[in-house]
């Protein structure tokens, strides 16, 4: 769950919503000026592993991450209670033992409402994004897809963004589930990819860019790392880490990783071994809302 003490100062109210699938209620703070709302849709499911005593075998590639939307607004203009549904994160797919295996479901949108019901356009204040986070293709022969990304929001579904500021942002689509290493990516977005899952080799990884740091390959045989969340110079969400492989008798593959909040889950690694499991994809991190209100 996100701190949200970063995000505080001294003329401000700052409310966070993380619990994904329940409607929950802002009340306008009293004396209130603007108000500053994030929109973040959940991640999906990384795809499960491919299990086979053959080669070629690859791992689960990573889900999608979920789209955000942003709104400045004059406190006036908005009315005096707001209803919020965050998104439920994707589940991630098992992992394949004797070729069954299965691909992670989709990410939610997360919403700011005038009353608890997304029916119909004119209730909504704000949408994350317009197609969910698609969950990664689960693991086979050949590589393998990630998810797609959370498509853009689009004023006509947020009324109310006309009335103030607004930026709408696309998720990221996920990784490649490989027959060999796991994909890498570059981080160029503040909700990034998740890595796919290794197939004979480890898992992916993800490759920094200015001041975001690197995260390495999963090894072989190991779970891929959760999702970690950076608060400085901006916000900024991972995605769970690929899963490593199995290259020894008896050994599962590494399950993927976890997205953080808003984040895709890593693909599983692929086992090597009959009656062994491939790794299980991870799970996509829920959506959330943060209100903050300048006093």
């Amino acid at each position: 769950m996100l701190d949200l003490s970063y995000f505080q100062n001294q003329n401000s109210n700052v409310q966070g919503f993380f619990n994904g699938g329940t409607w929950q209620t802002w009340i306008k703070p009293r004396g209130a000026k603007m108000v500053n709302i994030i929109c973040q849709g959940s991640g999906a499911g990384g795809g499960g592993g491919f299990q086979s005593g053959s080669t070629p075998r690859g791992g689960g590639a990573s889900g999608g991450s979920g789209a955000t939307a942003r709104l400045t607004i004059n406190a006036n203009l908005l009315p005096d209670i707001l209803y919020i549904l965050p998104g439920i994160g994707g589940n991630g797919g098992l992992g394949g033992i004797a070729g069954v295996v299965s691909a992670g479901t989709s990410g939610q949108n997360s919403f700011v409402t005038l009353i608890p019901d997304t029916g119909s356009v004119s209730n909504v204040v704000l949408r994350s994004g317009t197609t969910p986070a698609v969950g990664g293709s689960a693991g086979s022969t050949v590589d393998v897809s990630g998810g797609a990304a959370s498509t853009i929001s689009v004023i006509a579904n947020n009324i109310f963004a006309n009335l103030g500021i607004f930026n709408f942002q696309a998720g990221v689509a996920g990784l490649t589930g490989d027959t060999t290493i796991g994909g890498g990516t570059t981080i160029v977005n503040p909700i990034t990819h998740a890595s796919g899952g290794g197939g004979n080799s480890t898992g992916g990884s993800f490759v920094g860019a200015g001041v975001f740091p690197s995260i390495t390959n999963t090894p072989l045989n190991t779970n891929g790392a959760n999702g970690i969340i950076l608060y400085k110079p901006t916000l900024m969400l991972y995605g769970g880490g690929g899963g490593g492989g199995s290259s020894a008798v008896s050994t599962n593959g590494g399950n993927g990783g976890n997205g953080a909040p808003g984040a895709g889950g890593g693909g599983g690694g692929a086992s090597s071994n009959t009656g062994v499991n491939a790794g299980n994809g991870g799970s996509g991190g829920d959506g959330f809302v943060i209100i903050t209100t300048s006093l």
